[in-house]
């Protein structure tokens, strides 16, 4: 017993001045919707969605829109998980969209049906000013 609480202090101390001890890595920035920062995640059904398993997540910051694969074209929801990014999301009809920083879009299944082709990741945070509407 005495043995396990002097270990347990020497690794306290260690961890405490700032060193890692081996077996341990930093836990990972998660949103709880499958999403790691810095990522902007695709989920192409209600189900992927439901079982927080993104199809595909881009995270480079552009000045065009990069056009979407086979496993995030027309998704079911889209998340970013960004802390200081809004992502522009295009539409087959040229319209655009934006998801603000740990913001989620889902498709209405009984609206409009919109067909998320592209995606661009901004270094801006407010989307009023991405989209032109913030005067």
């Amino acid at each position: 017993m005495l043995r396990k609480l002097v270990a347990l202090s020497a690794a306290t101390a260690m961890s405490a001045s700032g060193l890692v001890l081996a077996g341990t890595t930093p836990a990972a920035a998660s949103t709880g919707f499958g999403c790691d920062y810095p990522k902007v995640c695709f989920y192409l059904t209600a189900k992927d969605w439901g079982a927080r398993k993104p199809t595909a997540s881009y995270q480079q910051i552009t000045e065009d829109f990069q056009i979407l694969g086979v496993r995030s074209r027309n998704a079911y929801a889209v998340h970013n998980a960004r802390v200081d990014d809004a992502a522009l999301l295009l539409f087959s009809d040229g319209t655009q969209e934006c998801v603000e920083s740990g913001g989620t879009w889902f498709h209405d299944e009984f609206g409009v049906k919109y067909k998320v082709v592209g995606v661009r990741i901004a270094d801006e945070a407010d989307c009023g000013v991405l989209l032109g509407t913030d005067h």
